[in-house]
Parts: C-alpha cells; sequence; structure tokens
C-alpha cells in the first residue's frame, strides 16, 4: 500500500502518474534504502522540508546498478501523492533553496499544461545559480537556466522521457499565450519608462546644482585662482576675455556685485571647440614659456658650442686674445706686399721662437 497513488490523485495525460517514469526505474526506486526510510509516509510539506534538507544535486540513476538518486525519488513521491497547485507554485517561486525550486520545476514539467509551463518556467531564466548534477558515470556543474532550456528543449531529462510539449508560436497563434517570451531586460526598460517622470525631475535639480557649481567656479577663475581654472577647463570650458557672463543673479544670496570691478580683466567661459588664442593668459602659461624658452637656448649652446659665448669688452681674455693674434699673424710691409722676416715660414721666425722657450735654434 505504500507505493499506491493517491485514490484521489486526478489521471495525468490519461493514465496514473506514476507511470510517467518507467517501470524498472519506478522499481528501483520502490526497492532504495531512501524512499523506504525517510519517504514512507510524507505529505506534501514533508517532501517540501526533505527537499530543502536533504537535497544535495539533481540527477537520475547512477553507479553500476542504476542507484536512483533521492532528487528522482522526491519527483516519484510527489507523483504518488500529487500536491496542489499552489504548493508547487510555492515551490517553483522559493528563491532560498535552489534544489527545491528544481524539484518543483521538473514535477511542473512533467504534469502540468503547456501553457502554465510557459508561463511560470520561463521567468527562471533570469536564475543563474549552480547546480551539482549527477551523471551515471560522474559529476558535473549546471546552471538554473541550462537546466530550465534542458526541461524545454530535450527529449529525456535526468533519465527521465519528458511529454511532448508544442512550440510557443503554436500556443500564441491559438491563443493559449499573449505575444513572443518577455526578457529581464525588457521588464527593466517597462520600469524605466514608468519612472520617466521622476527621472525628469532628478535630471531637473542635478542641472541646476551643476549650473551653480559651474557659476561659482567661473567667478573664482575671474579672481585668478588657477585650480578654477583648471577644473573648468577639465570640464569642456576655455577661458577667453570678453563680457561677463549676465547669469550671476541665479545664485541668489552669493552673487556679489563688488567682485565684478571694473578694474580687473573680465573673463568668460564657452564651450566652443573651435581653436581660438586666449587673449588673457595665465600665470602658468608665461611660466611655461620662459622655461622652454630657456630650454630653446641651453639646446643651442650645447649644439653650436662657444660661437655663441661672448666675452666681456676689456678682459683680460680679449687682450691675450688680441695680442696672440697680433703675434701669430705675419708682419707686412707698410705698402701692403709681401710679410716681412717674421713670417712663420721663415726659419728667423722660428729661432725667435725657439729661443723663447729656451731650445737650440734650427741647424742649416
Amino acid at each position: 500500500m505504500a507505493n499506491v497513488t493517491d485514490p484521489l490523485a486526478r489521471p495525468i495525460h490519461g493514465t496514473n502518474p506514476q507511470n510517467l517514469i518507467e517501470y524498472i526505474t519506478r522499481q528501483r526506486i520502490y526497492d532504495s534504502q531512501y524512499w523506504k526510510e525517510h519517504l514512507f509516509g510524507c505529505t506534501a510539506a514533508d517532501v517540501a522540508e526533505k527537499a530543502a534538507v536533504q537535497l544535495q544535486a539533481i540527477g537520475g540513476t547512477y553507479g553500476g546498478n542504476a542507484k536512483p538518486s533521492r532528487f528522482l525519488c522526491l519527483v516519484l513521491k510527489m507523483l504518488q501523492i500529487q500536491p496542489d497547485d499552489e504548493i508547487v507554485d510555492e515551490l517553483i517561486n522559493n528563491e532560498n533553496f535552489k534544489y527545491v525550486r528544481a524539484l518543483g520545476a521538473f514535477y511542473l514539467r512533467l504534469t502540468g499544461r503547456p501553457a502554465d509551463i510557459y508561463e511560470k518556467l520561463e521567468p527562471l531564466y533570469n536564475d543563474y545559480r549552480k547546480l551539482k548534477y549527477r551523471n551515471p558515470a560522474d559529476w558535473k556543474l549546471l546552471h538554473m537556466d541550462e537546466f530550465i532550456d534542458e526541461l524545454f528543449t530535450n527529449a529525456r531529462v535526468c533519465g527521465i522521457a519528458l511529454p511532448r510539449l508544442p512550440n510557443r508560436d503554436v500556443l500564441v497563434e491559438s491563443g493559449y499565450l499573449d505575444g513572443p517570451r518577455r526578457s529581464a531586460v525588457a521588464t527593466l526598460l517597462d520600469l524605466r519608462e514608468e519612472d520617466d517622470d521622476d527621472d525628469d525631475a532628478k535630471y531637473e535639480n542635478r542641472r541646476k546644482s551643476v549650473d551653480k557649481i559651474e557659476l561659482l567656479l567661473k567667478r573664482m577663475a575671474q579672481d585668478g585662482n588657477l585650480l578654477a581654472q583648471d577644473a573648468l577647463i577639465e570640464r569642456g570650458h576655455k577661458l577667453e576675455s570678453s563680457s561677463v557672463d549676465d547669469r550671476g543673479d541665479e545664485l541668489g544670496p552669493m552673487a556679489d556685485e563688488n567682485e565684478f570691478r571694473s578694474d580687473k580683466p573680465d573673463i568668460s567661459i564657452h564651450n566652443d571647440d573651435s581653436d581660438k588664442v586666449n587673449e588673457a593668459p595665465t600665470e602658468r602659461e608665461s611660466k611655461k614659456r620662459k622655461s622652454n624658452d630657456k630650454k630653446k637656448t641651453k639646446k643651442k649652446a650645447k649644439h653650436f658650442g662657444s660661437l655663441f659665448k661672448k666675452s666681456p669688452v676689456g678682459t683680460d681674455a680679449t687682450n691675450n686674445a688680441k695680442t696672440h693674434v697680433a703675434s701669430a699673424s705675419p708682419s707686412r710691409d707698410k705698402d701692403g706686399g709681401a710679410p716681412t722676416g717674421n713670417d712663420e715660414q721663415s726659419e728667423e721666425y722660428w729661432n725667435e721662437e725657439r729661443a723663447k722657450l729656451g731650445l737650440k735654434p734650427l741647424r742649416k
């Protein structure tokens, strides 16, 4: 009597609900130790509790003797007692225990109507939690959305033949379903369209606060604050000497007319991307130009050597150079003719030079 279907259970697909699992697999479940010790005389509440506490993997039969898994035993117990539709929906909508959700989805795929299967299982595509799946020979990891996709597309899941499921297009054309499947992205887009009014108000408040900040930065830039000028340049503004911005009154009590004195150079901010020369250069730009000029001068001096060095007039170096040039240049006669005997090519010149150095004269 422990293996008999509930007398109040209605037929599923025109047959006994337990017949949805093959006879041989069903007999192995009846003979298993888990079925005899834990699932004898269980109600729907007991099945949900055991699925939450004891179920740690999904799968069909495993091992050389084709031993049934706990997941398969719980599925057969649900087919035997046939819980109410509200209980099955609670199992599917349970977000705390992923194996409880997988159990409810598998049971609904076996016993539910095609329209209910599409409506209740398609939202589970948004669940990406990992499930341990026990194959006949080994283990593998499977995500919840992959398991739901297998329930829709495969003919056999966990070793159990699933009832035939018509395509969604057929159900839409027949009027059982309304339009194509709605993804999670479409749901988010709908929520955003509903909140457009609130977003517009938030955007308007944010824009006003940003405008006030920019006005404050402009006034600080007019006073010569370099940090404010850098902040405005990072925001895409350019500095140009022109009339002062007329929106100074938007800040309310913060706007002070004494800040805009006539003796200060007026600076306006514009967002034009065209290349314009700034008529009021900042201190940083002038320092950059001076440093660049110094670098260019050093580079020229390094490249051309001492050609650009000028000795001061009247110094000893200049006088020595002039004396050396005068002594080294050959003496010429008054009429500008050929050089005299002090020519560098003559022996007398070289003998005089050697005598100065304390050397013997050249031999003839």
